[in-house]
């Protein structure tokens, strides 16, 4: 099991799958499945089966809403897709956060930690304004304690998205985005570019007005 950021982090383990099941069963299945796909989606045949997860959640339970999923349906200026569009290959761990948003609007996803109203309301309102200096994860993590969801690998030493929210569907998921900075990109460090993520974006809402930040060192990577 490769190592967590945090103590309360951990990742689910597998399940064996197969039989019949009953209406609840299979639900209960297919939720376990989709959290396993959504954080670790290289690991569970990509997107693709992310969102065939998700169409079967919905038809499973359509009074939730139609399916329609944020990286399938958001306007080309819509911050969340200007962050895809900013990383390289539309990163994987990009997308799948935003696909998690959707999972956690209907009550489908999974947390590992869940915020207090009180504790929300703190990263709602200071993640823009902090995330304009550039942070390291584990500045992330000391200032907004372990994360809700790890989309991605939990190893501190590979890009991923960690989000923050509540048990409200309807309560915003705070979306930090880490990656590696440009080779020749200013850290500021005497000791060279970092080998680490950094905090590269920040994501609230899609609203352009403070719903989203760019760090220095996102903004010459995404230059």
């Amino acid at each position: 099991m490769p190592p967590s950021i945090s103590s309360g982090i951990q990742v689910r383990p597998s399940i064996a799958t197969g039989g019949t099941v009953d209406a609840v069963q299979d639900r209960e299945s297919l939720l376990e499945r989709l959290n396993q796909a959504v954080r670790l989606p290289e690991d569970f045949g990509g997107l693709p089966t992310v969102v065939r997860l998700l169409d079967r959640l919905a038809a499973v339970q359509p009074s939730r809403g139609d399916h329609v999923w944020i990286p399938d349906t958001n306007g080309r200026l819509a911050p969340s897709a200007m962050l895809r569009q900013s990383f390289p290959d539309a990163e994987v761990h990009v997308v799948a956060s935003q696909y998690g948003e959707d999972a956690h609007r209907r009550g489908w996803l999974r947390l590992d930690r869940t915020l207090t109203p009180a504790e929300h309301s703190v990263v709602v309102d200071t993640a823009v304004v902090w995330s304009r200096n550039n942070r390291s994860l584990q500045e992330v993590v000391d200032e907004f304690g372990p994360p809700s969801v790890i989309f991605g690998s939990t190893d501190p030493d590979r890009p991923k998205t960690i989000s923050y929210t509540t048990s409200d569907p309807a309560a915003p998921v705070v979306a930090f985005h880490l990656g590696f900075a440009p080779p020749e990109a200013d850290t500021g460090s005497d000791e060279g570019p970092s080998t680490s993520p950094v905090l590269l974006a920040v994501r609230v809402h899609d609203g352009f007005v403070g719903g989203w930040e760019v760090t220095p060192l996102g903004e010459s990577r995404f230059g």
